[in-house]
This record gives C-alpha cells, sequence and structure tokens, in this order.
C-alpha cells in the first residue's frame, strides 16, 4: 500500500523538532496519527506533505484566463502581485486547475523561508512531495477530528525541494523530452507511410488514366511523359513521328521489364531515348537479334537507348570496292 506521510509544520518552521503527523493512505485514509522529529519520522513512508504553519502562506480564488502551460506561472504571478505585499520576484506561486465554478485555488509564500525547509527536508532525508497552506480543514485534520484528510488542489512545492535534488528534477525532464521526442516519431512515421500510401494510390491512378486514353501502348513506364509526349505529337499533328518513339520504348520495356516503375524522368530526342532511374539496375547484355543498342549516361542511374545502325553486309562491301 502506498502511504504519506503529512507533517504540519510549526513557527517557526523547522523539521529537527517534535512534530504532529497524519499517515495517510493515496485515498486520504488516516492510518495513524503521532509525533516526532524529522529524523524519526523519515523511514514511516517515501513520500511526504508539508502543511505549512498558519501566516506564512497566503491562499485565495481567481478567474485564471486560460492559457499554455508555459505561460500558466505567469498570469498566476499577474493576478497575484495586486495583492501581494512583497516583490513578486521574492514569492513563490502556486497555481491550481480551474475547479467546476472555473476559478483556479492561487496561494503564494515567501521563497526563502520556503526553500530553507526545503534544504531541512534535503538535509534529514525527507522526500517532499507537496506543501501546502495552512487552512481551517487542515486544524482539523491535525486534531484527528476525521478519518480521513482533506486534499488541498494548491501545491507550493519548489522544483529544487525534493529530497534527491535537482537530479529528480532534471531526470524527469529528460524522460518527458524523450517521450515527447518518441511521440513526434511515431507520429512523422506514420505521416510518411500516409503519404507513400497516397503516392502509390496515385500512380496507380495514373496509369489506369494513360491505358484508358492510350490503349495501344502495352507498357506504361513513365505515365506523365508518355501522355505528354502523344499530346506534343498530337497538337503538332506529327502523329507519324510518334512511332519511332513508340517503338523504343516499347522494344527497351520488352528488353528491360526492370524498368517499370524505376524511370523518374524520360527524354525523346535526336533518336535517343534518355532515362535517369530511381535506381541502379543491372542491365543484361543485348542478344545479337536485338535492334537496340545503350550506353551508359552520366551516372549509374542515366541510360540512353537507341536503334543500333545497320551495317551493311561483307558481299555488298566487297562490291562496291
Amino acid at each position: 500500500m502506498s502511504k504519506v506521510l503529512r507533517i504540519y509544520v510549526d513557527s517557526p518552521p523547522r523539521l529537527d523538532q517534535p512534530l504532529d503527523y497524519v499517515l495517510r493512505d493515496k485515498r486520504a485514509k488516516v492510518l495513524r496519527r503521532g509525533r516526532g522529529s524529522g529524523q524519526e519520522l523519515k523511514s514511516l513512508a517515501r513520500s511526504l506533505e508539508l502543511v505549512l504553519p498558519p501566516g506564512m502562506a497566503t491562499v485565495t480564488e481567481a478567474r485564471i484566463p486560460s492559457v499554455s502551460a508555459s505561460r500558466r506561472q505567469a498570469v498566476a504571478c499577474s493576478a497575484v502581485e495586486p495583492m501581494c505585499l512583497s516583490p513578486i520576484e521574492q514569492v513563490w506561486v502556486a497555481c491550481a486547475p480551474a475547479g467546476s465554478s472555473g476559478m483556479s485555488e492561487l496561494a503564494w509564500t515567501e521563497r526563502t523561508p520556503l526553500r530553507a525547509l526545503g534544504e531541512q527536508a534535503r538535509q534529514i532525508g525527507l522526500p517532499i512531495s507537496a506543501v501546502y497552506a495552512w487552512s481551517a480543514a487542515h486544524e482539523q485534520d491535525r486534531q484527528g477530528l476525521s478519518q480521513t484528510v482533506m486534499m488541498p488542489a494548491c501545491s507550493l512545492l519548489m522544483p529544487d525541494m525534493a529530497s534527491t535534488g535537482g537530479s529528480s528534477v532534471l531526470r524527469q525532464g529528460v524522460w518527458w523530452t524523450l517521450a515527447a521526442l518518441l511521440s513526434w516519431t511515431l507520429v512523422l512515421q506514420q505521416q510518411a507511410q500516409t503519404v507513400r500510401t497516397q503516392m502509390r494510390q496515385v500512380q496507380v491512378q495514373m496509369e489506369q488514366a494513360v491505358r484508358q486514353a492510350l490503349p495501344h501502348l502495352p507498357v506504361i513506364v513513365a505515365p506523365l511523359t508518355q501522355a505528354r509526349q502523344h499530346r506534343d505529337a498530337l497538337l503538332a499533328e506529327k502523329s507519324p513521328a510518334s512511332a519511332p518513339f513508340d517503338r523504343l520504348l516499347m522494344a527497351s520495356a520488352v528488353q528491360w521489364p526492370d524498368l517499370q516503375g524505376q524511370v523518374r524522368a524520360l527524354n525523346f530526342k535526336d533518336q535517343q531515348l534518355a532515362l535517369s532511374l530511381a535506381s541502379e539496375l543491372p542491365v543484361q547484355p543485348l542478344s545479337a537479334e536485338s535492334e537496340l543498342e545503350w550506353k551508359q549516361g552520366e551516372s549509374p542511374r542515366q541510360w540512353e537507348i537507341g536503334f543500333a545502325k545497320a551495317t551493311p553486309p561483307a558481299t555488298q562491301q566487297g562490291a562496291q570496292r
């Protein structure tokens, strides 16, 4: 069972003297009451709540605008400053979440005595988890008038008051940062997977559209480029000129079927087909009957493909001589 030790601090606030305490469970039910010094009480529980003496802290309610967590502390300080007798820089302000009425509980106290109290707890080895301002309800809890204790909404615990010092706060911050990074990584991976799926769907839709518009094409290698080439040919009324392009593209697709889906850029000029591929592909040697010839471009991903030039037979060469 998780136990929490609540100590009622007297004035002046010191933890090395006998103090009233209440040992409760996580449901605020009282398990034991008694009195002892901080050194004697540190073995009772791993979590400690301090209740400050009367007059050391002030509690009120105010309507705090809905702002981000990073700005909430500054807004709370602005709300407290007109009610505070000390400069706001010397005061530690705590703000609880808004209740059902829309009002938030505010508590503030001087930083110096609060930090000194945390230093005493650190020297004794008391693990402080919350610091509460005094109220009439705490007086009833201290006198044992109820079997449960009040659970205030606002804690004045400063980040450097834990018994483990700043390292605990630092570790907590590191874990939260790592958790945030992991969450963002998962979100980005999910978005990247969605984009890849959408790209594949668009690619399939493009190929289907080209097949419907140009049913005479047996192989779709680069949908946009093939459609553009045919469009340009039709607009220029030079449809016969597209025949070499079609024949060269079809022969290349038959010779190298791995080109399917690998072409990222395609250009047809001077009876030569220039291809830019997404990755390097192994090129199989051309058969003797092939009408194609190819050569490597400026990089392993660039090919230049054309028709082989006809070579006159040897007999014709001898007759010409």
